[in-house]
């Protein structure tokens, strides 16, 4: 986890926060999460249903990815081997590019800003 998150911390544009849908860090961009790990150790990424449409039957071949049910902006890597971590950090490049241009700019919420959103996650 420590390690995805330091490289993403590298990427242009990106913020390491507290999280709005789960308890710990995530990555934003300005002020929307796009990627974060579950209690679980899995990294959801928000790819955006455009994306996940466009790639489905790619990412559909590769056991370490899971689709939530319906539509969804997010979809769910497991690391398995630390070999994964090139490939997480690419999911959230592409993220950053699928989100750039509808992203609110600013910094990440804090303290009340922070809590309303978790209050509707």
């Amino acid at each position: 986890m420590g390690e995805v998150l330091g490289q993403c911390s590298q990427l242009d544009g990106v913020n390491i926060a507290e999280g709005a849908f789960s308890s710990g860090l995530a990555v934003w961009l300005g002020k929307r999460e796009i990627a974060h790990f579950d209690h679980d150790g899995a990294l959801d990424v928000r790819l955006t249903r455009q994306l996940i449409r466009r790639r489905r039957s790619e990412l559909a071949g590769d056991d370490r990815i899971a689709f939530r049910d319906g539509v969804s902006d997010w979809l769910e890597f497991r690391l398995a081997v630390p070999s994964d971590l090139e490939f997480a950090v690419s999911l959230v490049t592409e993220a950053i590019g699928a989100n750039a241009a509808t992203a609110q700019p600013g910094l990440p919420p804090t303290g009340e800003a922070l809590a309303r959103r978790r209050r509707f996650h």
